[in-house]
């Protein structure tokens, strides 16, 4: 009986390390966009299984052009990138993605956000005035890329936009 829960218990051990690295291979697809107006970003990969002094611990994976310029990944859950942006480097483990094992990451640095200058008329084009928009990245990352995308596209030139102002 010894032998048969020695056994079942090595058994188990097997089963929750297997399992483990299941889920430390996890496929994850990973798209990182650069809002950047005009810097392209390289992008690393870093591979904390060799020595921090090692040549290949950081490795390019890919070299992202600016305004909306985008990498898709192929990549695993728990792997980590880092990227320059004005000389600090940043970095990123991406999250769990979708249902669809898909993360989408602006590569924004440590921005609070990308100003959109809308010029608007006021009072029946009496005279003209702004309205500033400011675009949070990391509150909707597909959202707030596709907002940038639109703006620089044009779609929304001419467009009419209300708002009230208090007299």
């Amino acid at each position: 009986m010894v032998n048969l829960h020695l056994k079942s218990s090595v058994l188990a051990l097997f089963a929750a390390v297997a399992s483990s690295l299941a889920a430390a291979e996890t496929p994850l697809r990973v798209i990182f966009v650069n809002q950047s107006p005009d810097k392209a970003v390289e992008l690393f990969w870093e591979n904390h299984k060799l020595a921090k002094d090692h040549p290949d611990r950081r490795r390019l994976e890919a070299t992202i052009p600016p305004r909306g310029g985008w990498h898709k990944s192929e990549t695993f859950l728990g792997h980590e990138f880092s990227y320059d942006v004005e000389g600090q480097r940043h970095y990123v483990t991406p999250p769990p993605g979708n249902v669809h094992s898909e993360q989408f990451l602006m590569l924004a640095g440590s921005t609070d956000g990308y100003r959109v200058r809308c010029e608007v008329s006021v009072n029946s084009q009496q005279y003209m005035d702004y309205l500033d928009i400011l675009v949070k990245p990391y509150w909707a990352p597909r959202a707030a890329s596709r907002f940038l995308e639109l703006v620089r596209n044009g779609y929304y030139d001419g467009v009419a936009f209300n708002r009230v102002v208090p007299n």
